[in-house]
């Protein structure tokens, strides 16, 4: 009877770990999304609407696996599309040195399906990112690599729900999920908050 109940108890905590990943990350990735999209309103430009379009698909994603508990193929599309948008967003980039492997995403996609491909796709983002970060002055981003590899990681372990020796693993995948949205969120919140500063001191000096 104890071990019955500690095996509900452990049950109900990993159920609400997943829950509160698919909420943080849904809520993360709309903030980010709104970030781009506030840029927008000042100037138009392509590579910024293609992350916008991107980080909000991916919020999408996420509160589609809110409502259903799960996975599903519309999900699956949803989900590839927004990492694909996110990851040409950043290769455009004029400081990016990684635009000879913008077809990569075409190669994978007859090969890879589910989480493997996730993994791959947000694995390419995180390169890119980093490479813009520490190249380039975009020390900013680093916050947001940092968040992509915890992702990358994240959708790895997911994928070895599969392997029957391993699939234990794949819980930790939602842990990673959760570290990298409020990662995100505080990346997010301090953009807010020097825009904020930028504007009140703007508003003071008029």
């Amino acid at each position: 009877m104890l071990e019955l109940i500690m095996s509900l108890d452990s049950f109900i905590f990993i159920d609400v770990i997943i829950q509160t990943s698919f909420l943080l990350s849904a809520v993360s990735f709309f903030f980010i999304s709104l970030l781009f999209g506030d840029t927008l309103l000042l100037k138009f430009d392509p590579k910024t609407f293609i992350k916008f379009l991107g980080f909000l698909l991916l919020g999408v994603y996420f509160v589609l696996n809110l409502l259903n508990n799960s996975y599903s193929v519309f999900g699956f599309w949803i989900m590839s599309l927004g990492l694909v948008l996110i990851f040409i967003g950043f290769i455009l980039d004029p400081l990016s040195k990684f635009k000879f492997i913008a077809p990569l995403p075409i190669v994978f996609f007859p090969f890879l399906s589910g989480h493997i491909l996730f993994f791959v796709l947000s694995l390419l983002t995180t390169f890119v990112i980093f490479q813009l970060a520490y190249t380039t002055r975009h020390r900013d981003l680093i916050p947001l690599g940092v968040s992509f590899t915890l992702i990358s990681v994240g959708e790895y372990l997911y994928h070895l729900k599969d392997i029957e020796n391993l699939k234990q693993l794949a819980v930790a995948g939602s842990f990673l999920y959760l570290f990298a949205s409020l990662v995100l969120l505080g990346w997010v919140w301090s953009y807010l908050a020097l825009r904020f500063i930028n504007r009140f001191k703007s508003s003071g000096a008029t």
